[in-house]
């Protein structure tokens, strides 16, 4: 952008002096004895020729002789700098990714100067920006907060010691807000898994861990917790979603 100012800036300046020049031609010439130098001399014809037409004829000539105040070449000067700076970003330690032994990789030349508009950086929840990786903590069922402890949905405050820490089964209020989870949301199951649903499950009911794929972490995080506690979605049938509930199937 500030470039093209620029260059802008340069036509007028351009356009000002070939202008001023022609008039100052006009201007000096006025008199005879500082007409056209004998080696340049006109013929009538030239002299009785319209007075517009000579004055477009000379404002072209000083644009030529001018012109070199437009700098062109300084397009092709700042794409090369934009092409040995996107080395230094890959160069770059601060960008260096350690776990992956990966670099900054630079794919465009007009990466450099995008990178130095930005002053703010918005994102949001879904991972633009980010890698989310979203985990099941805690939920409230009917005024009571639960966490998961060891694939089981446990009251705060109870552990596995507490008389009531190693109860089994769900009661019917968690066992309704676990169906909600299962199927209020947009996941979708891999494709060599729907087959096998109606698999191999664990003896307390609770099926193997089923591989889900969805847009949004946090839906897969919940439906992914759901499964470990009983409650497994385990596909779309038609208009229809299915669920297990500790080994029902349910639609």
């Amino acid at each position: 952008r500030s470039m093209n100012s620029f260059l802008i800036i340069y036509l007028i300046i351009l356009l000002f002096e070939a202008i001023l020049s022609t008039i100052l031609k006009y201007a000096w010439q006025a008199e005879e004895k500082w007409d056209e130098p004998w080696y340049n001399g006109k013929t009538e014809h030239e002299r009785n020729s319209s007075k517009i037409l000579r004055f477009i004829s000379d404002f072209l000539a000083f644009l030529v002789l001018y012109n070199f105040i437009i700098p062109i070449s300084l397009y092709v000067t700042v794409e090369m700098q934009k092409f040995l700076g996107s080395f230094f970003i890959g160069w770059d330690l601060d960008l260096y990714h350690k776990e992956t032994n990966q670099r900054a990789q630079v794919n465009t030349s007009d990466l450099n100067e995008e990178l130095g508009q930005v002053e703010y950086v918005f994102t949001d929840k879904t991972g633009t920006l980010t890698e989310n990786e979203m985990q099941f903590r805690e939920c409230s069922i009917n005024g009571i907060k639960y966490q998961e402890v060891n694939g089981k949905l446990t009251p705060e405050g109870f552990s596995e010691d507490s008389p009531d820490g190693n109860r089994h089964g769900l009661m019917k209020e968690e066992e309704l807000f676990l169906k909600a989870v299962c199927l209020c949301h947009t996941v979708q199951i891999n494709a060599d898994q729907t087959d096998g649903a109606d698999g191999p499950w664990y003896a307390n009911g609770i099926a193997p861990q089923l591989e889900y794929y969805a847009s949004s972490p946090d839906e897969k995080a919940l439906v992914e917790a759901a499964s470990r506690v009983g409650v497994v979605f385990t596909g779309v049938s038609g208009d229809s979603m299915e669920v297990k509930s500790l080994g029902k199937p349910e639609r």
